[in-house]
Order: structure tokens, then C-alpha cells, then sequence
């Protein structure tokens, strides 16, 4: 049968994105290939590790050694662009990444970030991995946009939360999405209105989250979910608490397991479809040779 890629799409989330850990560890259980990878924010750190390593159990390793202590430590305080400057996060990135540049990777990767004057999506393929990574992670605010060839990037969320064409595009004949993003209420079962002002701000901007995640993900061929919020609201704390960690990894893995055979079912579809397409010629220039003779 002709060989079917896989592309992954992990999408933007701050903690939540340790549940992309989990989806990669289930898809490596039922061995289902990942051919290429895109990302962005936190689906770019991961991406970009998994990338590099191929290694689901050191980037569990990784996520559930990430204390407090250490955490804290790769802060570098500032105040102009946002809270931190992002020197030391980069490069810790660089150190987990082990490598530099986008052609020696294992996996062909993507980094999604955004344009913080033109409001455009920009697609890192090649260059520096390092710099595309802190590029794609710079939440506004929080970590100072990062100036890369005359452009001042910012978080790739902010423009493309789940990277699906970016990810098509690359090559990826079925393009699984993760998209962390599927709820804007952290308990939507919730009937209660009685939102504080001090929330208001936070569930509008969840809301406009949520639809922009849609709309990025529609074209994919299957969408993972993890419903993170079955395990409580999640916040950047949850990077340095190992049992929170897991747990959200476990959501990731929990959700990956439903739609396992909906992804074996698939490309047993495309494979069967490449087939057919393949033989037509075949058998067209069979004909002809049959005519002539």
C-alpha cells in the first residue's frame, strides 16, 4: 500500500499544552507515524523537542522534573515589553533542544508566531529553532516579543492557536489537530452568572480563544480535545506541580485513546484510496499497449 504522512497540528495553551505529551506518548503506542509537526506557543516547545529527540518518555521526564526552583530561576525581571526578558528561558530552550537548526531534525518541524505590527501569522521553518520557539511562546506581557530579521514576534496564538494548514502544507496527506482550547469556561457545566469583574476580562478573552481555535482547526481531519478542565483550572503553576503535570498529561493520552480508531480507520481509507488512484494509470497504459498491439 502507499505510504500515508501524518502531520500534527499541537495548538497553544500554556500549561494545558502538557496534555500534547500525552497525545504524542498514545500515538506512539499504537504506532501511528508523525511525519511532520507544526505548532504554537506551548505546541511549539513540544513540537520542537519531540522533533529534535523523538522521545516521548524524556519530554515526560522533562515536564514532571520542572519544579518551582527551577522554574523561577529562568525568570529575568523586566519591565519594558513585558514581565520577563526571555534571556534565560531561551537558553534553557536551547539546551533542551540540543540542536540549532531546523534541517537537522528528525521530524520536519514548523513554529508559529505572530507579527506584532502587521497582526500576521509568521511561519518559522528553517534558521535558528531556538529563537523560533521563544519566538512562538512570548505570550504579550509576560515575556518581551523577540525582534527576528526586522520583525517583532509574538506569541503564535495570538494568530493561529492550532497550525493545521501550516502542518498540511509541509507534506501531511492527514493532519491530526490538538486543540486545547475547546472549552472557554473552566467548568462549562456551570450555570452560575455571577462572573466577578475581576473574570470578566479573563472569560472574554477565553471566548475569543475558543472561537479562534475553531476556526484554525476546522480543516483538519481529526481534532483531539483534551478536556484539561475536567482536572480543574489550569494556570502557569501547574508547569512546576508534578501531579498536576501528570494528571494533565493523562487527560492528553485519555483523549487520544477514543480517537485511535477513528485515526487507524483513516488511514486505512487513504492508504486503500492511494491505492486505487496508483493503479488507474497503471492500468490506462495497459490498455493503450493492448490497442496499439
Amino acid at each position: 500500500m502507499s505510504q500515508i504522512t501524518i502531520g500534527l497540528a499541537l495548538g497553544s495553551g500554556g500549561a494545558k499544552g502538557l496534555a500534547h505529551i500525552g497525545v504524542i506518548k498514545t500515538l506512539e503506542k499504537y504506532d501511528i507515524p508523525i511525519d511532520f509537526i507544526a505548532g504554537s506557543s506551548i505546541g511549539a516547545l513540544v513540537g520542537a523537542y519531540y522533533s529534535s529527540h523523538k522521545d516521548s518518555k524524556s519530554l515526560e521526564d522533562i515536564a514532571l522534573g520542572f519544579n518551582k526552583r527551577k522554574g523561577f530561576s529562568l525568570f529575568d525581571l523586566s519591565f519594558r515589553g513585558g514581565f520577563i526578558k526571555g534571556k534565560k528561558i531561551e537558553s534553557f530552550i536551547g539546551e533542551l533542544l540540543d540542536k540549532e537548526s531546523f534541517d537537522k531534525l528528525l521530524i520536519p518541524f514548523s513554529a508559529v508566531a505572530t507579527d506584532f505590527i502587521t497582526a500576521e501569522p509568521v511561519i518559522i521553518n528553517s534558521g535558528n529553532l531556538t529563537q523560533a520557539v521563544r519566538a512562538s511562546i512570548s505570550v504579550p506581557s509576560f515575556f518581551q516579543p523577540l525582534s527576528v530579521q526586522g520583525r517583532l514576534l509574538a506569541d503564535g496564538g495570538l494568530s493561529n492557536p492550532v497550525p493545521v494548514e501550516v502542518v498540511r502544507k509541509m507534506g501531511a496527506d492527514i493532519v491530526i489537530a490538538v486543540n486545547l482550547d475547546n472549552s472557554y469556561l473552566e467548568d462549562h457545566e456551570s450555570n452560575d452568572t455571577g462572573l466577578s469583574l475581576a473574570e470578566l476580562p479573563l472569560y472574554s478573552v477565553n471566548i475569543l480563544r475558543y472561537h479562534l481555535a475553531l476556526h484554525s482547526a476546522k480543516t483538519a481531519d481529526l481534532v483531539i480535545s483534551p478536556n484539561v478542565y475536567l482536572r480543574g483550572i489550569i494556570g502557569w503553576n501547574d508547569f512546576f506541580d508534578t501531579v498536576r503535570a501528570k494528571e494533565i498529561i493523562k487527560v492528553g493520552e485519555e483523549a487520544t485513546e477514543k480517537i485511535i480508531p477513528d485515526i487507524q480507520k483513516l488511514i486505512r481509507e487513504r492508504q486503500a484510496g492511494n491505492g486505487v488512484r496508483g493503479f488507474i494509470p497503471q492500468l490506462s497504459a495497459l490498455f493503450k499497449r493492448i490497442k496499439i498491439s
